[in-house]
This record gives C-alpha cells, structure tokens and sequence, in this order.
C-alpha cells in the first residue's frame, strides 16, 4: 500500500512531537491548511512541499511516497570512524578525539544556523 504524502506529514509531525498548531504557524498557514494538508484533501505547493522536506529533514521524494528512504540528513559528525584511528587529519596534521569533537559541534551550529535561515525564507 503506497503512503501519501499526508500520512507521510502526519508521521513525522507526531515523530517530532509537534501540533498541527506549531507546524502550520512555522509554515505561515493557517492551521486548517494544514489539516487538509494531512488528510489530502488539499495538496500543498511546491514552495510548501519543499518547506516541509526541510523542515522534517527529509527529502521531497520521501514526502510524495516516492521513495521509503527518508534520507534525512545526518548533522553529526562521525567521530567513532574516526575516534580509535589516525586517518582524520587537516593539511597532513592529525586531529585527536577532542579536535574533532570540537569540529562537530561548529558543524553542528552550522547547520542549527542555517536550519533557521532557512525557515525565515520560506516564512518571507
């Protein structure tokens, strides 16, 4: 049985512990949009679908049931391929557990930034 978009914004809605409430206002829509959204009794715009891939963080295929693959994208770093090994190196200076625990958290507030950057635009 193919899921539909709806139940796919429905899942990760109740996934993420959100109310129709929130996620509608975080889309500038009313709450009822959003409903219909859900229920597919309205199909959201691209600029919508896309707002929601990003929101969710997952890829517009996952959300059209195009694809089971949420592919969400990963925001940490892999600091356990790398903890016990002395592969990870900047400009041939290795980098101990404590460096690269630092470099994950400055990417991590990367993307959280751009993360809300995002939001705002879809907001404008």
């Amino acid at each position: 049985m193919l899921i539909g978009y709806g139940e796919r914004l429905k899942k990760l809605r109740l996934e993420s512990k959100q109310t129709m409430d929130t996620v509608s206002k975080a889309a500038g829509i009313a709450k009822s949009t959003y409903a219909g959204y859900e229920s597919e009794f309205r199909q959201p715009s691209l600029d919508k679908l896309a707002f929601f891939a990003d929101y969710f963080n997952v890829t517009t295929d996952y959300l059209l049931g195009l694809t089971s693959e949420q592919n969400k994208i990963e925001t940490k770093f892999a600091l356990d391929h790398y903890k016990d090994s002395k592969d990870f190196h900047w400009d041939g200076i290795p980098l101990n557990e404590k460096e690269l625990i630092e470099i994950s958290e400055f990417l991590r507030q990367v993307v959280e930034k751009k993360q809300r950057q995002n939001v705002k635009e879809y907001k404008l």
